[in-house]
């Protein structure tokens, strides 16, 4: 579902920052980059091409924040107060829960085996309700 909810939660904040279609596109591209190379971390059965595909995804979804606090952050910086404090907290509900995602897989079942299935199943429901209910 990732392949479809994140992109619609870019494009709404892009959108609401008044940011080109192009960088909207960049974006949504950038996404759909980091969950496919996310999703070859979890099929991949060799621990080394495991974590070649985590660092992957993650470096690209680095670049996609920095890209969303920088160009989406200067696309809105002329839009009217209100605007801008609702694209900072939609922003800020992205960054804080998309950054643990990545940590959530390295400490679960895929990547380290620290926490059972149940605690990593249980941390992932928390992500997606705060990151897509939340930011709804």
């Amino acid at each position: 579902d990732w392949l479809f909810t994140t992109p619609l939660l870019l494009l709404d904040i892009g959108l609401l920052a008044g940011a080109s279609n192009r960088d909207i596109l960049t974006l949504v591209g950038l996404d759909a980059f980091m969950i496919v190379t996310g999703l070859g971390a979890t099929l991949m059965k060799i621990p080394v091409a495991r974590f070649a595909f985590w660092t992957i995804s993650t470096i690209a979804m680095l670049v996609l924040l920095y890209y969303l606090v920088a160009v989406f952050g200067d696309a809105v910086s002329g839009s009217d107060p209100d605007t801008v404090s609702t694209f900072n907290a939609l922003r800020n509900i992205i960054l804080v829960t998309w950054l643990i995602y990545p940590v959530a897989w390295l400490v679960g079942t895929e990547g380290l085996n620290l926490i059972n299935l149940y605690g990593e199943t249980l941390l992932f429901m928390i992500l997606d309700i705060t990151a897509k209910i939340g930011f709804g």
